[in-house]
C-alpha cells in the first residue's frame, strides 16, 4: 500500500497484526473504510477464503484512490486489515477501539457459493446485470 502512496499504520489499534492504509485527496470529502479481513487456519493456512478477501480489499482501495484523484474528488479512503476473524473477531476489537469512527461507509468484499441459502433485501446490485440500480 506503501508503494501505491498510502500512508500504513502497522500495529493499529494495539493489535499485533492489524494494520491501517489511508489515503487522502484535497480537504474535506467523504471517508470511505474497507475492511480487508486476514486468517490462517490450522492445516489450510489462507485458504479459507480470507485471502480472497485481504486481497479484494486491496483492489476496492486501491480503485476507490484511483478514482478520487483521476476526478479530484475529495476524500479519504481507509483500509483496515483486520485480523483473527475466524473466532478472535478482529473487526469487533477495531470496533471497539473507534476504528471506523470517522467513517461515512465501509465495504468488503465476502465470497459466498452462488448467494446458496442467502435472502436479499433492498437493491442487489450487480456489474453484470444492474450496475446503477440502486442509484
Amino acid at each position: 500500500m506503501e508503494e501505491q502512496g498510502f500512508t500504513v499504520t502497522r500495529h493499529y489499534a494495539g493489535l499485533d497484526t492489524a494494520w491501517r492504509a489511508e489515503y487522502t485527496v484535497g480537504t474535506g470529502g467523504r471517508v470511505l473504510g474497507v475492511n480487508s479481513e486476514m486468517d490462517a487456519l490450522p492445516g489450510i493456512g489462507h485458504a479459507c477464503g480470507h485471502n480472497l478477501i485481504a486481497i479484494c480489499g486491496l483492489g476496492i482501495a486501491v480503485g476507490v484512490k484511483e478514482a478520487l484523484v483521476a476526478h479530484s474528488v475529495p476524500g479519504k479512503v481507509v483500509l483496515l486489515g483486520t485480523p483473527a476473524e475466524e473466532g478472535g473477531g478482529g473487526k469487533i476489537i477495531l470496533l471497539k477501539k473507534d476504528a471506523y469512527k470517522e467513517m461515512d461507509a465501509c465495504l468488503m468484499q465476502v465470497h459466498v457459493p452462488l448467494f446458496k441459502g442467502l435472502h436479499f433485501t433492498g437493491v442487489l446490485i450487480i456489474l453484470q446485470g444492474s450496475p446503477f440500480a440502486g442509484s
